[in-house]
C-alpha cells in the first residue's frame, strides 16, 4: 500500500525541478502540487481498501407496531408573483431590468395519500418499512386489533387541515405474536480481502454451492438452504430471539444425498461466512429426516457450540422440533467472534488501483502545472 505515496512522490519531485527552473512557478504552488498528489494517492488507497472489505451482514429482528395514515387534504396560501421591469441610467445609457415583485396570496390544497407503516426494532437499531393495508390489517389482528390514536399527521405546506383524516391509526402488539424481519448492515470484512490467510479449500467449478443468502424480502428470510422440513416462519422466529441477544444470524444448509466434503466447499464460498454467521450443514441418510454427517462452521469464539450442534443434528430428526435445542444451545454456548482480532490483516490493494492512480495523477498534474505556468503568480511576487 505504501506504493501508493511513492507514486504521489514522483510529481512531487518534478514539480521541485519545475520549480527550480521556472521562474513562473512559486514555492506555493509547488507545495500545492505536492498536497494535490498526495490527496490523490490517500483517496485512491480508501477507495481500494473499502471496495476489497466492504461487506454486509444480516440482522434479525420484529416488528414492534404498524400505524396508518388515512388520507387527507390540506389547505395553505401560496405567495403569487409578478415580473417588473425598471430602468436605471437616462439617455443612451438607459438599461431596462426585471425583478420578482409580490402581488398576493392564492388558495392551493394538497392531498397527502393514505399509507401504512411498520416500525421495526433490531436490538440495538430501529427502522421503519412501508406496508400495504392488507398486511397492516393483517398485523393488527394478530397484534390484537387494538388501535388507538397517537398523533395527527404533519403538513408539508404550512397549512391547515380541510378534509378526510388526518389522524394516525397506530396497533401495537398485545398479543406477543412475533413478525421476525431482517435487514442488512454493512461492516469492514479484512477476511474477504485476504481469504487464503485462512486456507480455504478452493471451490471447483463443476460443484454447486449456495450462493449467501441476502433475504431480499424483509419479512421472509432465504437462510433454509436446500429442501427443508423446517418452517421458514419458525426458523426466522428463532433467528429473531436470538438476533439481538447472542448478535447472531443462523443459516441452515441440507445438501441432501452429498458427501460431506461438500460443506468444506460451502464454508470457501463464504469465506467463512459473515462476521455473525452460525451455518449449520448436514446431508440425509436415506429417505427420512435424520442427518447422515453434519458440519457447523463460523466466526464464533466457542468451538464447543459449533460441535455440539453438529451431535444435535447427528441425533435429532430434523424438523421444527429441533429448533428449541438448536436455540438453547447457541443461547448457552455462543460467542460472537471479537472481529478485532483481524485487525493485523494487510490488505494489498489490487493492480487496478495503481493503473488507476497513475492515470489520475497524470491528468491532474498535467492541469495543474500548465496552470501554475501560465498564472500571474512568479518567485519575486509576494503571495498575501
Amino acid at each position: 500500500m505504501y506504493l501508493f505515496y511513492i507514486i504521489a512522490l514522483i510529481p512531487s519531485i518534478i514539480g521541485a525541478v519545475l520549480f527550480m527552473c521556472n521562474k513562473r512557478i512559486n514555492w506555493i504552488e509547488w507545495l500545492g502540487g505536492t498536497a494535490i498528489a498526495f490527496l490523490a494517492s490517500a483517496i485512491m488507497h480508501i477507495i481500494a481498501i473499502t471496495n476489497m472489505t466492504a461487506d454486509i451482514e444480516t440482522w434479525s429482528g420484529k416488528i414492534t407496531q404498524v400505524s396508518h395514515f388515512p388520507q387527507w387534504i390540506e389547505e395553505y396560501k401560496e405567495a403569487i408573483y409578478r415580473t417588473e421591469t425598471y430602468y436605471t441610467g437616462s439617455g443612451k445609457n438607459r438599461t431596462a431590468h426585471t425583478r420578482r415583485v409580490f402581488s398576493h396570496y392564492e388558495t392551493r390544497h394538497a392531498t397527502h395519500s393514505e399509507n401504512w407503516v411498520a416500525y421495526l426494532d433490531f436490538g440495538s437499531i430501529a427502522d421503519e418499512k412501508s406496508i400495504d393495508g392488507r398486511t397492516y390489517n393483517e398485523i393488527k389482528a394478530n397484534f390484537g386489533n387494538s388501535e388507538i390514536i397517537s398523533g395527527t399527521q404533519g403538513t408539508s405546506h404550512g397549512g391547515h387541515f380541510d378534509g378526510g383524516d388526518n389522524k394516525i391509526y397506530t396497533s401495537q402488539n398485545k398479543t406477543g405474536y412475533i413478525y421476525p424481519v431482517t435487514t442488512t448492515k454493512y461492516f469492514e470484512n479484512r477476511i474477504k480481502a485476504a481469504p487464503t490467510v485462512f486456507s480455504f479449500v478452493k471451490v471447483p467449478e463443476n460443484v454447486k454451492v449456495y450462493e449467501w443468502p441476502q433475504n431480499p424480502n424483509w419479512m421472509i428470510s432465504d437462510r433454509l438452504l436446500g429442501e427443508s422440513n423446517i418452517s421458514v416462519l419458525e426458523f426466522d422466529r428463532m433467528n429473531t430471539r436470538l438476533g439481538p441477544k447472542k448478535l447472531v444470524n443462523v443459516i441452515m444448509v441440507n445438501f441432501g444425498k452429498q458427501d460431506s466434503l461438500i460443506a468444506k466447499y460451502q464454508q470457501a464460498k463464504f469465506i467463512g461466512g459473515k462476521k455473525n454467521d452460525l451455518v449449520l450443514c448436514y446431508g440425509q441418510k436415506g429417505t427420512n429426516n435424520i442427518a447422515g454427517w453434519s458440519f457447523v462452521f463460523g466466526w464464533t469464539e466457542s468451538e464447543i457450540c459449533k460441535r455440539n450442534l453438529e451431535t444435535i443434528l447427528l441425533q435429532t430428526p430434523i424438523n421444527n422440533n429441533i429448533l428449541p435445542m438448536i436455540e438453547k444451545e447457541i443461547i448457552i454456548n455462543y460467542k460472537k467472534k471479537d472481529w478485532h482480532k483481524f485487525d493485523y490483516i494487510t490488505i494489498e490493494p489490487p493492480a487496478w488501483a495503481y493503473i488507476v492512480l497513475i492515470i489520475v495523477m497524470i491528468i491532474t498534474q498535467t492541469g495543474f502545472w500548465i496552470w501554475a505556468s501560465v498564472n500571474d503568480f512568479q518567485k519575486e511576487e509576494k503571495i498575501s
